[in-house]
């Protein structure tokens, strides 16, 4: 039996401990929000720029996972290393750079006040509730994942919220999914779960032990996860929900 059977299995017969769940692009939809953000800018920004919006989407996106639970000291010393791989800004002086990247990361932040949970996630959760623990390892701040998840009536579903200030060290590093094992005396890691929409949430779960779900609502390519294993694809936690309903 493969992988992907085998995980599809054991959540249909309730035998997995607990779920992990990334937030931005996985509960929350990011990708409008981000295309805005970066159009914004780049119209202003980058006279007659041609670029790809779904791979500048793909960069940009995976750079703010990296950043956005950093202060902006830290954004600013290490900004030549994250900076560098965005293909729309490479005929761009370091500087011009720099200044655009950081424009684009203000305007997320002030849209993704105003983002949405996918449609799937209440009726998702009220399912998972009932069998599993459910957790949340992101790179956002532990504050603003618990606002907004305290706005849509969310928050009580978890049993534990790990923001980038309650992690030891971010994602992909397996240890980033250190804080809900501590919840139990003798966690068997085959019986966790988690669940993202970035490349780094899948090595995360993998190289901790645990099963992996790539979704692909976020802003990383299908393709990208692929490259990088989880268990199982999906499109979407839709599809997550009609799975587990149809066993």
């Amino acid at each position: 039996m493969t992988r992907e059977n085998q995980l599809i299995q054991r959540l249909q017969n309730s035998s997995l401990r607990a779920i992990i769940f990334d937030f931005d692009g996985t509960l929350l939809d990011i990708r409008q929000i981000l295309e805005k953000s970066i159009e914004e800018v780049l119209e202003k920004e980058v006279q007659k720029a041609e670029f790809d919006m779904d791979n500048t989407i793909q960069e940009i996106g995976a750079l703010l996972e990296t950043i956005q639970g950093y202060p902006l000291p830290k954004i600013l010393l290490e900004s030549y290393e994250v900076f560098k791989y965005i293909t729309a800004l490479k005929s761009l002086t370091y500087f011009k750079k720099l200044r655009i990247a950081i424009k684009i990361f203000a305007k997320y932040l002030e849209y993704s006040k105003q983002a949405s949970f996918f449609p799937s996630v209440k009726p998702l959760f009220k399912k998972l509730k009932k069998k599993y623990d459910l957790f949340i390892v992101s790179h956002n701040k532990t504050e603003v994942i618990i606002e907004h998840l305290e706005n849509e009536d969310l928050y009580d579903f978890f049993k534990g919220i790990y923001g980038s200030d309650k992690i030891p060290v971010q994602k992909p590093d397996p240890m980033a999914l250190q804080p809900p094992l501590e919840n139990y005396e003798k966690p068997h890691r085959e019986d966790f779960l988690m669940v993202g929409d970035m490349p780094s949430d899948i090595i995360a779960g993998r190289e901790a032990g645990m099963w992996t779900i790539g979704v692909a609502s976020g802003v990383s390519k299908k393709e990208v996860l692929i490259e990088n294993q989880p268990d199982l694809l999906i499109s979407s936690l839709a599809e997550l929900l009609q799975l587990i309903e149809n066993k």
